[in-house]
């Protein structure tokens, strides 16, 4: 099931990726310290098994196809279990000192700008 790669990009990781942002957010959690991300024991933390994926020589914990996602998803949830419910989520007002923020809904940012426009988009008027 792990796979090894040193293609980050295929996993949606990358310069600005969701596993880029989660190397960010635990190097930030242990003092900067890349010595201290490695040796994390906090297993109960959503993204303890991504901290290390964005790194080349580092087995991802999902395959390839699905890396990506499930790196939102884990996002998703430390953003729910920091904010504590969906309301709260939503009206996150840590734009500016959270690396996460940007993936607090589990998807990327592109696809929530065309989901909203969808989902705002004036609709047809029915007479029927």
């Amino acid at each position: 099931m792990n796979e090894r790669s040193t293609d980050t990009s295929a996993r949606g990781g990358g310069k600005s990726g969701p596993l880029t942002a989660i190397r960010q957010f635990c190097l930030e959690c242990q003092g900067a310290s890349g010595r201290a991300v490695r040796a994390c024991a906090d297993r109960h933390c959503p993204l303890w098994e991504w901290r290390l994926a964005s790194l080349p020589d580092e087995l991802c914990p999902a395959p390839e196809a699905e890396a990506g996602l499930q790196a939102l998803r884990a996002i998703r949830r430390q953003c729910m279990l920091c904010a504590g419910d969906r309301e709260e989520v939503r009206a996150c007002a840590t734009r500016e000192t959270c690396v996460l923020w940007r993936y607090r809904f589990g998807v990327r940012p592109q696809t929530y700008k065309l989901v909203r426009r969808r989902f705002f988009a004036p609709k047809p008027l029915s007479l029927l």
